[in-house]
């Protein structure tokens, strides 16, 4: 019996508890770097949330079809359209640094999705889109209730900005 437990129970309990050490130690050293931080980037996490670096364009056009499609099959529509389009420029004032660092410029992924469902379902997905951290913002939204089979029609558009690489600079001839 003591053979069964040092194979197979403590090796496990073992690994569960090194996890749990690594967990208390990662919260503890998160807990002490927030200490005396600056009031006004105190402030700002809190209004804006957490903050991550842009991805690159193509993984968040990845995370976003993903995230459609999770949010929608969640609610059960199985069936919707939607549309991508090909990463659209930023201005190039926007986070230009942030850009550079992974060699591109920012750029948006921008999907149109038609759908239909039931009014309570409806205000439920476009809360999940709201929420949803591969999802950047809502740029477009049109209801239309048809009375005939008590459903919402939506149109909306979502948007996932990222870094859009740079082709390589082609040398001289």
């Amino acid at each position: 019996m003591w053979f069964s437990f040092d194979l197979v129970f403590w090796p496990i309990r073992d690994a569960l508890d090194e996890d749990a050490n690594r967990w208390a130690e990662v919260l503890e050293r998160a807990s002490t770097r927030a200490e005396g931080l600056p009031d006004d980037i105190e402030t700002s996490a809190i209004v804006h949330g957490a903050n991550t670096p842009p991805v690159l364009e193509s993984d968040g056009k990845k995370k976003l079809a993903a995230a459609i499609d999770s949010i929608l099959r969640k609610k059960g529509v199985k069936e919707y359209g939607s549309d991508t389009r090909p990463a659209q420029p930023l201005p190039a004032t926007v986070l230009p640094e942030a850009a550079a660092a992974l060699a591109g410029s920012m750029g948006r992924t921008i999907v149109d999705l038609r759908f239909q469902a039931a009014p309570d379902d409806v205000t439920a997905i476009i809360a999940d889109f709201d929420a949803n951290p591969d999802v950047d913002c809502i740029t477009d939204l049109k209801l239309t209730y048809n009375s005939a089979n008590k459903r919402v029609a939506v149109q909306m558009v979502v948007e996932k900005w990222g870094v859009v690489k740079k082709p390589p600079a082609r040398g001289k001839a």
